[in-house]
């Protein structure tokens, strides 16, 4: 089942997430549904463990360079 849900985004996110989807021939849509899952499956597991340490905190311009290099 898909639903439709409008999300706004910084535009210097929109333009990173354009970016990755046309390097990997993936939709936006894919793209955030592979993130959300990705953030609820961690999350999930950092609740069953119960002592799982956070992620590190990386600036908002580290991010935008992880979405953009061709690494990723």
């Amino acid at each position: 089942m898909v639903k439709s849900v409008t999300v706004e985004l910084d535009v210097e996110l929109l333009e990173a997430l354009q970016k990755k989807a046309a390097s990997t021939s993936c939709s936006l849509s894919q793209l955030v549904n592979m993130a959300v899952r990705e953030f609820i499956v961690d999350d999930e597991e950092l609740a069953a463990v119960g002592e799982g340490q956070p992620e590190p905190v990386i600036s908002y311009s580290e991010a935008l360079q992880e979405l953009s290099s061709p690494t990723n």
